[in-house]
């Protein structure tokens, strides 16, 4: 007797699965207001799917080459619309992530504030390595940096970012 056996899921199903919320998560970082960030999230994943028989795991890991694909769809997308409109009021959700215990859990509006005191890359590089789980080494694949500088640049943007945060907190207590 032959049992029927389930059709093998698309390995892009259970890295949408896995990836959806957090490269979700990663334009919202990187400034996209929610509509925006899920019409880019979704958009990264069909350009994965099209694009799937391109993909070389030898060459990275299919979380890095997804991100690579996010991030290059938010600078198309901020190109044409000539405009970066960064962080707004209400980019995370209610479930607990890094950044916030990073940040020492200040309210969104003050990480949205402390987050305007940072350089472009900065913010990105914030965006990149606590939206996802993406490491240092991986972090320079996508963005052409070497591991040891991203570590640097994400040193200086914390230490950068946590006074700001302190500024702001000595500013509503007074």
């Amino acid at each position: 007797m032959r049992f029927l056996s389930r059709p093998q899921s698309h390995p892009l199903e259970q890295a949408f699965e896995r990836y959806y919320s957090i490269i979700f998560r990663y334009l919202r970082l990187r400034g996209a207001d929610a509509d925006t960030a899920n019409d880019l999230a979704s958009a990264t994943f069909e350009r994965a799917l099209s694009r799937f028989k391109h993909y070389d795991p030898a060459r990275g890991q299919l979380q890095t080459w997804l991100f690579a694909i996010a991030r290059n769809l938010a600078a198309n997308h901020w190109k044409t619309e000539n405009r970066f409109d960064p962080l707004e009021d209400e980019f995370l959700d209610d479930t607990p992530v890094p950044e916030q215990e990073i940040i020492l859990a200040q309210n969104r509006e003050q990480i949205l504030t402390a987050l305007h005191h940072l350089d472009p890359r900065a913010r990105e590089l914030i965006a990149l390595k606590f939206s996802g789980p993406l490491n240092n080494r991986q972090i320079a694949e996508l963005t052409g940096l070497t591991e040891s500088n991203v570590g640097v640049i994400l040193y200086r943007a914390l230490l950068k970012l946590r006074g700001a945060l302190i500024e702001l907190q000595e500013v509503e207590h007074e």
